[in-house]
């Protein structure tokens, strides 16, 4: 019988991890499918309860259930722990296990552009579930990080935790205490094209500000061209658009549902395909 996989997410019709997670399965030859949970806030609880008795052998885990899943799992990866938050999730021999991969998606990604991240200064804008994995990922790799959220408190409670786990001092605060920020790179984490496509960057930051990044990246690749990423090009900024970070977390997703080497290339092709 086919295996069944999916991305756990409200909203979630928007993820391409269904395009990019079947061309994987076929390109292998592997009998699996990758659907859709779009789970309300109140229905999240029981769909995890039939998670394990009619069983879906991995999730991706997208927002707003990154830290909620944890409570469901039976082992939950060291990283993930960290981060405080899982966005995967791996049935076996009845027990589901967590994972996050984010972390090393953006890391990639932005290697590709920067080389070696160590000492680099870097603008994390949002302190949501991506934002963890962000902060975690660049302090791992010697990054000096702030952190700036909509909720100054949002921001400064994750500053708080992130700081006492790697022993650095980060800077945190509120949208507008990033202006005055000197800084290599900018990461973009919040959802805000995904919830509202029209949202204009004035929003999140003055366009101009951007002038003091080598490199910006967003990490939502739906649209592909944010608001972000199309300002940041018109000033001749590096930049990293979000279907790098999902791809390269894709594939590691892959690797642990199946312990397969993930066909990268037909995953990427999938992937161009669509975005075209």
């Amino acid at each position: 019988m086919s295996k069944r996989y999916g991305i756990l997410a409200n909203p979630a019709k928007h993820s391409l991890s269904p395009v990019v997670q079947n061309a994987a399965f076929k390109a292998l030859g592997i009998d699996a499918q990758f659907g859709i949970f779009e789970v309300p806030e109140n229905e999240f609880s029981t769909f995890m309860d039939r998670v394990k008795h009619d069983p879906i052998y991995g999730l991706s885990v997208s927002s707003p259930y990154k830290r909620d899943v944890m409570e469901y799992l039976n082992e939950i990866d060291e990283d993930a722990k960290k981060i405080g938050a899982v966005n995967t999730v791996v049935y076996k021999g009845g027990y589901l296990y967590g994972y996050n991969v984010d972390y090393i998606g953006i890391n990639k990604a932005l290697a590709e552009s920067c080389g070696d991240l160590k000492g680099k200064r870097v603008v994390i804008v949002g302190a949501g579930g991506a934002a963890r994995a962000a902060v975690y990922g660049l302090l791992k790799d010697g990054a000096q990080v702030s952190i700036y959220n909509r909720t100054t408190e949002t921001a400064r409670e994750l500053a708080n935790i992130f700081s006492a786990m790697f022993g650095v001092n980060i800077v945190s605060g509120g949208l507008s205490d990033m202006l005055n920020v000197e800084a290599d790179i900018l990461v973009q984490t919040t959802s805000i094209w995904i919830d509202d496509p029209d949202a204009k960057l004035e929003e999140l930051l003055p366009p101009d500000y951007l002038k003091k990044f080598e490199v910006v990246m967003d990490i939502v690749y739906k649209p592909l061209i944010t608001p972000l990423i199309e300002a940041a090009k018109s000033l001749g900024i590096k930049t990293v658009t979000g279907d790098k970070m999902f791809l390269y977390q894709a594939v590691e997703q892959f690797k642990l549902w199946t312990e397969k080497e993930a066909p990268v290339d037909a995953m990427r092709a999938a992937l161009d395909e669509v975005l075209v």
